[in-house]
């Protein structure tokens, strides 16, 4: 067998190399936006296009305004609510349809994975809809609801690649020791799936805190959620107190998003490796 030529150099340039640029290109084209919000929420003037000097007093301005700190509890409820709900049942219904054999189990697993795929304006639009065909009065119950329809194919995926990594042999070795059903899984199944629980707990709470399409559709008096106030107070100008509130919102995401790949990437390279 004959060892395979290394590319040539027209290879490396124009495919290696162009393709290169390009994604560096694209990656600071989409983070751009952002480092300017971080760099403008230190802003010392009202502008946020003249830099004036380094201040840090919109970051106390954010934490003493009255409107904010009411969105931001709201959003932490319906953030906390619907993650358990939506990493309860895509936990459950992960470990059926990779560990069971069950009529419609193909089924279930498109029906859960339905809305990637769907425009999320149509869910949110369906479901006013037929709350309020329901006559029920829209709050944090429907805010609730909708965001567990966004969160729980992405709980559903995160569990389901874990439990296809298990090892069934513990599970049989538990059974032979007298283990009963519920036995096993909780004793055995579930310890195992933790990690990947806590990550989808995490990707779902934020999926629900950064949500501003479905919130738009189901939030009623009172239950204004924090993006809904970040886009009412748009509509007078974009100010540095925006961008203060803007960046604490990116510096929570990141944290929380390098938590779920440090919890979940090495789940995904061992799943891959066996």
């Amino acid at each position: 067998m004959t060892a395979p030529h290394p590319p040539g150099w027209a290879t490396r340039t124009f495919v290696y190399g162009v393709s290169g640029w390009v994604t560096l290109l694209t990656y600071l084209f989409m983070l751009a936006p952002i480092v300017v919000l971080v760099a403008f929420a230190f802003n010392e003037g009202k502008s946020s296009v003249v830099w004036t000097g380094f201040s840090l007093d919109w970051f106390g301005k954010v934490w003493s305004n009255r409107h904010i700190a009411r969105a931001l509890n709201v959003s932490l409820i319906v953030a906390g609510a619907s993650a358990a709900i939506a990493t309860a049942i895509g936990a459950l219904a992960a470990v059926a349809i990779t560990r069971r054999q069950f009529p419609g189990r193909d089924l279930l697993g498109a029906a859960l994975a339905a809305p990637l795929v769907l425009p999320e304006i149509v869910l949110a639009v369906a479901l006013l809809v037929f709350m309020s065909f329901a006559g029920v009065t829209l709050g944090y119950t429907t805010m609730v609801i909708g965001h567990v329809l966004v969160s729980i194919p992405f709980a559903t995926l995160i569990v389901r690649a874990a439990a296809s990594s298990l090892d069934p042999r513990l599970e049989n070795a538990a059974a032979d020791l007298g283990a009963n059903e519920w036995q096993t899984f909780r004793m055995v199944t579930l310890p195992q799936l933790m990690p990947a629980i806590l990550t989808a707990f995490l990707l779902s709470a934020t999926l629900s805190f950064d949500n501003l399409v479905m919130s738009t559709f189901t939030s009623g008096v009172g239950t204004t959620t924090l993006p809904l106030r970040i886009y009412s107070m748009l509509k007078l100008g974009i100010t540095p107190e925006i961008n203060a509130l803007g960046a604490m919102m990116v510096a929570a995401n990141v944290a929380i998003l390098l938590l779920v790949m440090g919890r979940y990437l090495p789940l995904m390279l061992n799943s891959n490796r066996r």
